[in-house]
């Protein structure tokens, strides 16, 4: 789960109040998620957790609980 640090390293560098140390690397967001993500689909992988079917109900919980905070977008 050290990805998952980095990643919130690098959100508090850019919109946090905590500053890099001299001489850190600058970290691309991207990346950082995407690491997070690979992560993510390894452990549900080995847990045997459909990921489709998990995201698509923690989907309806979010449109029932929240349905009045946002407007679907249609392309």
């Amino acid at each position: 789960m050290e990805e998952v640090g980095e990643l919130a390293r690098l959100i508090n560098h850019r919109f946090g109040t905590k500053p890099k140390k001299p001489g850190e690397r600058d970290q691309d967001l991207a990346e950082e998620l995407a690491d997070v993500l690979f992560v993510v689909l390894c452990m549900a992988n080995e847990q045997g957790i459909d990921l489709d079917e998990a995201f698509d109900g923690i989907m309806e919980k979010y449109r029932h609980r929240d349905g009045d905070r946002w407007v679907r977008r249609v392309d």
